[in-house]
């Protein structure tokens, strides 16, 4: 554990009287760009397309208007590839983060679809029972809404920040948007409070779409991996987890 007066003390003598700033507590969002997506895209969307004619219903979660898929998506085949890759990605994250990647992996707990129409979009929520969440956009026709994050502490929200001269500092933000970029993978806190924008476009049929892949990511010790023992986990309904290695594990 990191005490302040441990940083305090490095201050030279000669710097004393200047005024310090440190950032604590921050929230990492990351995001990351998909080689090739444009191809792989076209057969994903396809694959998402049938299924939602197989099942119209889909099922509701944050979802207002637009389809749902089931939580398992990550134990179907045609989408094990695209699972792999969002954990190649959180283990790219992991590194940075100085996780202990000799013992743990991280595992996608449950993945699914949404397909948004005009006027679909997901209320204010998060995802309880896991390390990361994300969104990856197969496609995004212009207006379709954006993902709207914010700041998870309660009293920043209440309180108005003064104005300032020019563009305000991301230190002092307390929403952020991102756009929906075809083949972009944008990783979150689970417990970071978010929404999506209804989607506006004015092109018709399937072009008009919003097109995207949600999942939540564990990390869990190796051994345990090995031994292929999941449990089901509070707040997740999937029938099983998907390995860095493209394993598809049921839950026992």
């Amino acid at each position: 554990m990191t005490r302040f007066d441990e940083i305090a003390n490095k201050v030279p003598i000669d710097k004393r009287g200047q005024i310090f700033g440190e950032i604590w507590f921050p929230t990492l969002i990351h995001f990351s760009d998909i080689c090739d997506y444009e191809k792989l895209n076209k057969v994903w969307i396809k694959e998402i397309l049938k299924w939602r004619t197989n099942d119209q219903m889909g099922i509701i979660r944050s979802n207002s208007r637009g389809w749902h898929s089931s939580v398992d998506m990550h134990m179907k085949k045609p989408f094990v590839n695209m699972g792999v890759e969002f954990l190649r990605i959180a283990s790219e994250i992991g590194k940075r983060l100085n996780y202990d990647s000799e013992r743990l992996e991280p595992i996608i707990d449950n993945m699914w679809a949404n397909v948004s129409q005009f006027g679909a979009h997901n209320r204010n929520h998060t995802h309880p029972g896991s390390l990361y969440s994300l969104v990856y956009y197969l496609q995004s026709p212009d207006d379709c809404g954006q993902i709207w994050f914010t700041d998870p502490r309660p009293q920043a929200i209440a309180v108005q920040q003064p104005m300032t001269k020019e563009r305000r500092p991301r230190e002092l933000l307390n929403e952020v948007y991102y756009a929906p970029v075809p083949g972009r993978v944008v990783i979150f806190p689970s417990w970071l409070t978010h929404e999506v924008e209804p989607n506006l476009s004015d092109l018709k049929g399937n072009k008009g779409l919003r097109i995207s892949v949600s999942a939540n990511i564990s990390y869990r010790f190796k051994e345990t991996i090995k031994k292929k023992v999941f449990d089901q986990r509070k707040g997740h309904d999937s029938k099983g987890v998907l390995t860095t290695d493209g394993e598809r594990v049921k839950n026992s």
